[in-house]
């Protein structure tokens, strides 16, 4: 009897429509504070026709003081409607001076929980978006991102890509190409003075890479090419 039970469960699971929603939509996926800075803004937009009950707050790390903080940290967002979260410094920012660091600003909408907005067959799920907040202290301010990209190094041997970044800078990358075939979704990002080994998925060959990093502004920066 139980068997037959478990049965039916499993086939009217597989009989369900489960949709997704996935109406909140934030306007960047990485935000740039730069030290004085009063605050900076996220706009969050709701393209559904439900309301959200939307959670914003900044992830510090385990057992230090936060140093960024969230505005409002909870509200409703009502169908078809915007809002903006205001970031700001809690004014204790124990960050390096000589480097761009890495925070973390979160999103999650919460769906209605009652009936009054629920669809036959549709689940319910809560969607947590998570930005990279990156915190540049003033002593950057001379420098130039795209012309500082020009520094990155490059080193091949079979499948392993090696990237050295001797820059402050944290660059996510616009455009990396090797033998006219594109890796970027590969190497994405790297952090500031630091060196990340990637294992290409392919089999990829070339003498030179070209690259483009990702700008302050979400455009493209200069191209640069080197040997490998």
């Amino acid at each position: 009897m139980l068997r037959k039970l478990l049965y039916s469960a499993i086939i009217f699971s597989l009989c369900l429509s489960a949709t997704v929603r996935a109406g909140i939509v934030i306007e960047s996926t990485r935000y740039l504070y730069k030290e004085g800075d009063r605050e900076i803004t996220a706009q969050i937009e709701n393209k559904d026709e439900i309301p959200y009950l939307i959670k914003s707050w900044i992830e510090t790390a385990k057992g230090t003081t936060p140093a960024f903080m969230a505005t409002p940290p909870l509200f409703r967002l009502e169908g078809k409607q915007k809002n903006t979260v205001r970031i700001f410094s809690s004014g204790n920012i124990n960050a390096p001076t000589d480097r761009e660091s890495t925070y973390y600003f979160n999103i999650m909408a919460i769906p209605p929980s009652d009936d009054t907005y629920a669809e036959n067959n549709t689940i319910q799920l809560a969607v947590r978006h998570r930005m990279r907040l990156i915190y540049r202290p003033k002593s950057l301010s001379s420098l130039s991102i795209n012309n500082e990209a020009k520094k990155i190094g490059w080193h091949k041997g079979g499948n392993k890509l090696t990237i050295n970044n001797p820059t402050p800078f944290f660059y996510y990358f616009n455009s990396v190409t090797i033998g006219g075939k594109e890796i970027k979704n590969e190497i994405n990002s790297i952090p500031p003075l630091t060196s990340k080994d990637v294992i290409l998925k392919t089999n990829i060959t070339g003498s030179s890479v070209s690259w483009k990093i990702m700008n302050d502004f979400g455009g493209a920066g200069s191209l640069y090419s080197s040997s490998l």
